[in-house]
């Protein structure tokens, strides 16, 4: 076992996103290894709050500008972190398929 304290900290790209049907996010594709167009595996909204509570660093990649934006815990779900976003959220990324 680590020592408490020295955990790997992985970081999660999240690339594609599952909406319930009023359209909300409720579960995210993520990629362990940066790969833009497959997904690793899906995790819902509290998977990936526990990832991040973790220490684990999850972010997406701006589509128009390709700049990396940190996802944070907002509320009951995740969002982008502001600021960083210029404009880009959550919902702007595919629908997992």
């Amino acid at each position: 076992m680590e020592p408490a304290g020295e955990r790997a900290v992985t970081e999660y790209r999240i690339i594609c996103v599952v909406r319930r049907a009023d359209g909300h996010v409720r579960a995210v594709g993520y990629s362990e290894n940066g790969n833009s167009v497959m997904y690793d595996d899906l995790w819902t909204l509290e998977e990936a709050r526990q990832a991040i509570q973790q220490g684990h660093r999850l972010y997406a990649v701006s589509p128009s500008t390709g700049v990396e934006v940190e996802v944070e815990l907002h509320g009951e779900g995740i969002r982008l972190k502001p600021g960083e976003s210029a404009g880009h959220d959550l919902d702007d990324l595919p629908t997992c398929g």
